[in-house]
């Protein structure tokens, strides 16, 4: 027989058996309980199971059948298997699916004080069963890789970026040691065991910590071709970057499946931005999200079916952030900028691993899991700051603080990724949707609504206001600028205003991600120019996608007008309250209060006069303020000044002094304006000459003559408002 009929016939039998063995895949129930689990029992929980998917399936093509036994396997790992040796619920999975106790080896025992390994260890379970296949009998391994438990040793074994030498390395310290004593730990199972590689097909998975240790294993036992890359099967679920490495793409790691919930912050880190490449070996899939998939089918489908498994695990409704990866894009953007380089991550003074490492310690005490004490009544353990924050989230969030809460607990949880797995088949699970950001600088006032009109976020003198956030759109204020997140899937409207006599520059540059949330390109920098009469108007989201520029409209007039007001962006009108502090050449200091909106407001200043300590006064004054450029602000005010003065050996006397002022400021935040001003005061022969001598007033710069009987006394000054 030819090479080619040989090679027809095997493909023929493989696609046979594949066929028949998705038709013969028996249903199979695990006890299921975990990490996050809420009920005291297991829950029962209902898959498929068939031992010859990992003899017709090629490990480099994803299989959904096996991705959910390894998500079932990596979710009961979480249990303490020296509680129960006998009965425990990982145990009984290996029953159900035909291993025997005797072909099964544990490590759940550890003892982080040996000087060798340390904090560097994780539990682990290893198992084998004989299968059938077209070539004769052979092994079926599994390896099971328990993620972070509740103790401070792994957790700091997660934060051991370069523990030793401190400074930038290819791979991460915490989890090559761990994985190098996996690696040993597992050749000397196939040993003892009798074991051969080269006969044997392995399954290699984990979550969260387990997962990145799988994801490394996996890489590492390809490097070294003991066990053949065509027999490795790899799913990790939520792992977290492992290596700099250049061949962490290759494909030789093809056989690597991370699965990934891009809401989750734990797969970013550590990050993958700016002098920090960290990746993970193979490929990623990404699970459906509101921002990557059709909203309405996430929302009536999808996300119904998932919670019902949520709901049996956790007894509470699945709570998602619905902004795809926009959190953990701005975590890798936040520590990417305050630790430049894994130096100042190790710096003593403000590095993130000591602060880390302080807090995993306080909250995790030495003590075993079931010693943990936890409070009955939580809420009123709360400090006064967070009983604040929670009351006044609760006030202005649907949901409120305890749905964020759950959030950032469900975005990683195990029962998450699991519950995912099984409510969803392959064709519905996940997506390759990207998603872009839109990165604002200088002053703007910006309005993000959708379709409907419905205005779902609003920056005002480029301050975000949080409570008017509304999904799908997200936004992270930064000190000098507004990154504002679009989903994929749909497109969004967004207004920008600015009431400026001239043309204000307002700064763009546009970010492209994948649907990960690794960051793919950034635009040149745009430039838009909103003012006075005139608005722009402009969609973002999937026309977004991949785009240099944004295509904006000029609305202008009565229109622009309308839509300027409809969206709260014309703040002329807004009555605001400002405190006032001035300071003169002429030694005056003031300190006053203003209310109104720019169009017209009142405002009243106490003086104290230290050029004579018995002169003080009173300035009522009514003023109009216009935006000129930006940040940049023109103020006229007129004032009526009450002036009481002390001549010697004469009584304290009354003086009225019109005024006028003209001041510029800048406002460097929203509320705060720096300002300095030019004050003319009205001198008027024989009404009030006295205030005007020497003895009260140095007259620095020369008078303007307004009549035969009237002169204006310039002066300057100088102040803040808050």
């Amino acid at each position: 027989m030819s090479h080619t009929k040989i090679h027809r016939t095997y493909i023929f039998i493989l696609l046979f058996l594949t066929t028949f063995s998705s038709l013969h895949a028996r249903t199979v129930t695990f006890s299921v309980h975990g990490l996050e689990v809420a009920t005291e029992e297991p829950v029962p929980v209902n898959t498929e199971w068939d031992e010859n998917w990992f003899v017709t399936t090629e490990p480099e093509n994803y299989h959904h059948g096996i991705a959910r036994i390894a998500a079932m396997l990596s979710e009961i790992s979480y249990v303490p298997v020296e509680k129960n040796p006998t009965s425990n619920p990982l145990l009984q999975s290996y029953r159900v699916l035909g291993f025997k106790d005797s072909d099964i080896e544990w490590n759940y025992v550890l003892d982080y004080s040996t000087p060798l390994s340390g904090n560097n260890q994780a539990a682990y379970s290893f198992a084998f069963k004989e299968i059938s296949t077209p070539k004769g009998p052979k092994k079926l391994v599994f390896v099971v890789l328990r993620g972070t438990p509740l103790n401070a040793n792994e957790w700091i074994s997660n934060i051991n970026v370069s523990d030793t030498t401190k400074k930038n390395i290819l791979v991460h310290e915490g989890f090559s040691k761990t994985c190098e004593n996996l690696r040993q730990a597992l050749y000397d199972f196939l040993k003892n065991k009798n074991i051969s590689p080269e006969e044997s097909y392995f399954l290699i998975t984990g979550h969260s910590r387990g997962a990145a240790l799988a994801n490394l294993l996996g890489a590492t036992i390809a490097d070294e071709n003991i066990i053949p890359a065509k027999k490795l099967f790899v799913y990790t679920f939520a792992s977290p970057n492992v290596s700099q490495e250049e061949k962490t793409g290759d494909s030789k790691y093809n056989f690597i499946w991370n699965i990934i919930n891009a809401e989750d912050l734990v797969p970013s880190v550590p990050p993958n931005r700016n002098n920090w490449k960290w990746k993970k070996f193979g490929r990623s899939k990404i699970i459906a999200n509101y921002w990557n998939t059709a909203p309405q089918k996430y929302l009536d489908d999808y996300f119904p079916r998932m919670n019902e498994y949520y709901k049996k695990l956790l007894l509470r409704d699945y709570a998602p952030f619905k902004n795809g990866p926009f959190l953990q894009i701005q975590l890798a953007r936040v520590l990417t900028y305050l630790y430049t380089d894994t130096e100042s991550y190790y710096s003593p003074f403000f590095g993130l691993h000591r602060l880390a490492e302080n807090i995993f310690w306080k909250v995790f005490p030495d003590k075993h899991e079931e010693e943990l004490e936890i409070p009955q009544n939580e809420e009123e353990k709360l400090p006064f700051l967070i009983k604040m924050i929670q009351k006044s989230v609760n006030s202005n969030i649907d949901g409120g603080f305890e749905y964020v809460m759950n959030a950032f607990v469900d975005m990683h949880a195990c029962e998450s990724y699991l519950s995912w797995l099984l409510a969803l088949n392959e064709e519905e699970l996940f997506s390759e949707l990207g998603s872009s950001q839109i990165v604002f600088s200088g002053s703007h006032d910006i309005a993000v609504y959708n379709d409907d009109g419905e205005m779902l976020a609003q920056i005002l003198d480029g301050s975000v206001q949080l409570y008017s956030l509304k999904i799908p759109v997200s936004v992270l204020p930064l000190p000098k600028e507004n990154v504002i997140g679009f989903p994929g899937n749909q497109n969004l409207n967004v207004v920008v205003h600015k009431d400026s006599l001239f043309p204000t520059i307002i700064d763009y540059e546009i970010e492209h991600y994948d649907a990960e949330g690794k960051l793919l390109s950034v635009s040149k920098e745009g430039h838009l120019h909103p003012h006075s009469g005139t608005v722009l108007n402009f969609k973002a989201g999937e026309v977004t996608l991949g785009k240099e520029s944004l295509s904006y409209q000029k609305i202008k007039g009565k229109e622009a007008q309308t839509l300027s007001k409809k969206y709260d962006l014309d703040q002329r009108h807004k009555f605001v309250v400002h405190p006032e502090i001035t300071f003169s050449t002429e030694k005056i200091l003031g300190l006053g209060l203003r209310a109104g909106c720019q169009q017209i407001y009142g405002s009243v200043t106490g003086e104290m006069h230290f050029a004579n300590s018995s002169t003080y006064g009173l300035a009522l004054g009514l003023g109009h303020q216009h935006t000129l450029y930006g940040r940049i602000m023109l103020d006229s005010e007129v004032f009526a000044r009450f002036v009481w003065a002390k001549l010697i050996f004469e009584d304290r006397k009354c003086y009225f002094v019109p005024s006028c002022r003209f001041s510029l400021s800048y406002k460097p935040r929203r509320r705060v304006h720096f300002f300095a001003a030019t004050v003319f005061d009205l001198h008027i022969d024989e009404k009030n000459d006295e205030i005007f001598t020497r003895y009260f007033r140095e007259n620095h710069f020369s008078s303007i003559n307004v009549g035969s009987s009237a002169e204006l006394v310039p002066s300057f000054q100088f102040g803040i408002r808050f």
